[in-house]
């Protein structure tokens, strides 16, 4: 299950840095979702679309959540816990630095 510290979590979200705030924020979007319904450590598929649609509307707005599920979904458990969530993370992060890296030639 997932603690964090109050009190340290109102101080990064409050003074943390850049990185550590967004770390933070990546952190708190999964588990504010994962409590809608069901376990509350894990993503259900409808959470994963609310989590996908809010959050992410730019970034995964050509892509099948359906399909992106499956393959997220390691153990095939039709949820997704937070180890499961990260790579879509990186996944991400790569995208970024690819274009990053683009745009610099």
């Amino acid at each position: 299950m997932f603690c964090l510290n109050p009190k340290l979590s109102i101080e990064m979200a409050a003074t943390g840095t850049e990185v550590e705030r967004a770390i933070f924020t990546i952190v708190n979007c999964f588990f504010t979702h994962s409590k809608a319904e069901g376990k509350q450590d894990t993503l259900s598929f409808t959470e994963f679309t609310n989590l996908a649609t809010k959050e992410l509307p730019h970034m995964m707005k050509d892509i099948s959540l359906e399909e992106k599920m499956k393959e997220l979904d390691i153990n095939q458990d039709d949820e997704l816990k937070f180890n499961e969530f990260w790579r879509l993370v990186g996944e991400m992060a790569k995208n970024v630095k690819r274009d990053l890296k683009g745009k610099k030639k």
